[in-house]
């Protein structure tokens, strides 16, 4: 499916996280990128839109030289793309939704292009440039925030909403369609990514709604990226008993084939619960100031405990599902239950998996996917696989290799450690004894260690040398002692 252009937007809303972005507010001409010789022009701009926010992305050929953002009386905001061309020229596009009234896109005689947007009541704004990658071009976007008050009353509604399918036994499940706007996913076989696996988690809803046992609810309802801590915290807020996020699958070999059905790995859980302890070092700072104590190793132990839980569960989620996928549809085989560190998986509240519905790089694959019955028969399976697990008695136990991997990965640590310490003590007896030399012209390393007949090797753990380091004349640097 073609990318929407304007003026004919999208109804629907691309959301990017890209670390390293650079705001424009705070760009001057001479800090900002600088366009190629060529020059700069406008490929595309679009407009994507979610529930929540919105986004206007505006394509270019080449890095832009961006001004500061300004803003008119009317309280229009705006911002020039030097050395830029835009064709045809001019365009209004009265947006005329929630989030943003309207759009002007001018090509001035000074050979620059301004923007102009002019946003809804109570929108919040932030403007990036993004710098190319592999997928996509330099571009600059503009990205909008719908009013606090609206958030805030439909978490309130939602909460509403979940208390009283609690209060009645109902168990939630949670299904996240991957990709989405902008971000495709992979294609083969007559399959996008992002449009089919919404389709079923459209239908795997649907199989859910018929028992009036559980509700289904989607992360995502339309054409829309969402973050993928983003996918996670959506399943949290709504208090969810399991998580289930589809896709399809690709490989360059095509011979390649089968559904797969993954849960947390130890690897990924490790770096998630250091990130949780990091994260309450960094709110005990805020709340208590420097020189107060760091946070205990009990927290890093029960994150750890609970983590070990919950993929524990996990795994038996993936079993049971993956058990049902496996007998769904005739010729298409399971490569059975796996483990990885995807993002949307990091969740210590409830069990989660991500089903890989096929390879769309697979001919056969592909065909079955395609098929309506195929399509009906995975879902049910889905369906059947979290039925089997929510209804049936689920041992309690924690992930054992998950917990022998938190040892592991906590013995090398306190090994690196104390090495680090040797290392601290041995310099610090060395710089007692060195003593201090400037480096002449002509001087390099083996040079200077010859000269004064130490080791090359004491003399660059002494200075915190690398290797190859290149000395400057008039340096100072220090002499390792008999």
């Amino acid at each position: 499916m073609t990318t929407p252009s304007l003026p004919r937007p999208s109804t629907h809303f691309l959301l990017f996280l890209v670390s390293g972005l650079v705001a424009l507010a705070g760009l001057t001409p001479a800090r900002a990128t600088i366009a190629t010789e060529q020059g700069c022009r406008i490929t595309d701009i679009r407009f994507w839109q979610s529930p929540e926010e919105a986004q206007i992305v505006i394509d270019l050929s080449s890095p832009p030289r961006v001004t500061p953002l300004g803003t008119l009386t009317d309280g229009t905001v705006f911002f020039d793309l030097e050395g830029c061309a835009f064709r045809p020229g001019r365009e209004r596009y009265p947006l005329n939704n929630p989030f943003i009234q309207t759009l002007n896109v001018q090509a001035r005689t000074d050979g620059s292009v301004r923007i102009y947007f002019r946003t809804g009541p109570g929108v919040t704004q932030r403007t990036f440039v993004l710098p190319r990658n592999e997928a996509k071009p330099d571009r600059v976007v503009i990205f909008l925030t719908e009013p606090a008050q609206n958030q805030l009353a439909r978490r309130q509604q939602e909460q509403q909403e979940i208390s009283r399918l609690k209060a009645g036994n109902v168990k939630i499940v949670v299904l996240d369609a991957g990709h989405g706007g902008e971000d495709p996913g992979t294609r083969g076989g007559g399959i996008v990514e992002k449009d089919y696996v919404l389709a079923m988690a459209r239908l795997i809803k649907n199989v859910f709604d018929r028992d009036a046992r559980f509700r289904a609810i989607l992360t995502r309802t339309g054409d829309y990226i969402i973050p993928l801590e983003r996918r996670r915290q959506i399943a949290e807020q709504l208090g969810a008993d399991v998580f289930v996020s589809i896709h399809v699958n690709f490989n360059r070999v095509k011979r390649i084939q089968g559904i797969e059905v993954y849960y947390e790995s130890p690897k990924g859980a490790v770096g998630e619960a250091d990130r949780l302890v990091a994260e309450l070092e960094n709110q005990q700072d805020l709340v208590g100031g420097v020189g107060q104590p760091a946070v205990p190793v009990a927290a890093k132990q029960d994150i750890v405990k609970k983590q070990a839980e919950v993929m524990f569960r996990s795994g038996q989620l993936a079993q049971r599902v993956e058990a049902r996928l496996a007998q769904a549809v005739p010729g298409l085989i399971s490569r059975g239950v796996r483990r990885a560190g995807f993002k949307v998986l990091h969740s210590l509240a409830m069990p989660s998996i991500l089903v890989e519905l096929g390879y769309v790089s697979n001919a056969v694959d592909a065909s079955l996917l395609r098929h309506p019955s195929a399509q009906l028969r995975l879902a049910q399976s889905v369906y059947q696989g979290v039925v089997d697990f929510l209804e049936n008695q689920v041992q309690p136990g924690v992930d054992d290799s998950y917990v022998r991997y938190v040892s592991q990965v906590e013995a090398a640590r306190r090994a690196q450690e104390e090495r680090s310490r040797q290392a601290r003590l041995r310099r610090q007896a060395m710089l007692a004894k060195s003593q201090a030399y400037t480096v002449q012209k002509g001087d390099t390393i083996p040079k200077i260690v010859s000269r004064f007949k130490v080791g090359k090797a004491q003399f660059l753990e002494l200075n915190q040398f690398a290797a190859n380091r290149k000395l400057k004349a008039g340096e100072v640097v220090r002499i390792p002692g008999k």
